[in-house]
């Protein structure tokens, strides 16, 4: 089986949603640049929603602005409805991302909609992007667990799954939204998903709220899933999930998913350098290992030992 991945890192839209104080335009592009300098595949870069909700990514036309086209075939951008879709389209944006909870009571908390009404949104959008020439992605949140109804049943989370990827989506996400999902469900659940829509179509996303995310990437490697997101430091959480903390870390996931053999194509190093700035610029401390700890690099340890002794 494909050994390669495609890490979408979602630290600039997921990671910085929900902190309170305003992040500069500035720290943003270079966050997202940052991260596609240091390998990152794809970055979801912002959001096109009412600054009225998220009013950390008022200034989304702006990022994508200062970005410019070049970077355009890898970064991708969230939209909420179909005014969302045509701010984004205008802005410039090639690949946006649409979010539709496994629950009514999830969706309606997160954007105001039924389920029937975003699946409704779904079809309207991904016909519009034939004509803009834009590919839309959907994600499905709280696929194991909902904040507000408990346990999901897979039969729903795999019912809706299908009925995404009729309605046109070119990647069907499934996401542990308040991070629930323990490795073994995980499997169970992206082995039923990848039945409906394809292993190359489907994508996960984790949180690591209880310890458990980066387990379950590993999980859904084994089961053959090869798109994944996560953000940079482990920063960020749903503001409309009481208790969503912490997306899974990127860099603690891609250098699991190395050590599994998989290619991911970064450079861990660098990613963890863009996680250090990351802190420094936020002012805080972030919530992953790798970028505290350091890439492990044995082979520096013995050169510097070994002319130590020569030197002595």
């Amino acid at each position: 089986m494909n050994s390669s991945i495609l890490w979408t890192d979602v630290g600039p839209r997921d990671g910085l949603q929900n902190l309170s104080a305003t992040v500069d335009t500035a720290v943003k592009v270079r966050l997202v640049r940052g991260l596609l300098d240091a390998g990152a595949p794809r970055v979801e870069a912002t959001s096109f929603v009412s600054p009225k909700w998220v009013p950390q990514l008022a200034d989304a036309a702006d990022v994508l602005a200062t970005l410019g086209d070049g970077l355009r075939d890898r970064l991708r951008v969230l939209v909420p409805n179909r005014r969302g879709f045509e701010m984004a389209v205008d802005a410039g944006a090639g690949n946006v991302l649409v979010t539709i909870g496994a629950t009514d009571s999830f969706n309606r908390r997160n954007i105001n909609r039924s389920v029937a009404e975003s699946l409704e949104d779904i079809s309207a959008i991904t016909a519009a992007a034939a004509d803009a020439g834009c590919v839309v992605d959907v994600a499905l949140s709280v696929c194991w667990g909902c904040p507000f109804e408990g346990d999901v049943a897979p039969a729903r989370v795999v019912e809706l799954c299908g009925e995404i990827a009729a309605r046109g989506a070119a990647e069907v996400g499934v996401a542990d939204t308040i991070g629930v999902a323990e490795p073994a469900r995980v499997a169970d659940l992206c082995a039923e998903v990848a039945a409906v829509v394809g292993r190359e179509r489907l994508s996960l996303h984790v949180h690591g709220t209880r310890g458990q995310g980066v387990a379950n990437v590993l999980a859904a490697y084994g089961a053959g899933v090869r798109r994944f997101e996560g953000s940079v430091g482990g920063l960020g959480g749903c503001p409309f999930a009481p208790r969503a903390t912490g997306n899974v870390c990127s860099e603690d996931a891609l250098l699991a998913l190395a050590a599994a053999g998989a290619r991911t194509g970064v450079d861990l190093d660098a990613y963890c350098a863009v996680a250090e700035r990351l802190g420094e610029d936020l002012g805080m401390t972030l919530p992953g290992k790798l970028h505290r700890a350091g890439v492990w690099h044995p082979e520096r340890i013995a050169a510097t030992a070994t002319t130590g002794a020569a030197d002595g």
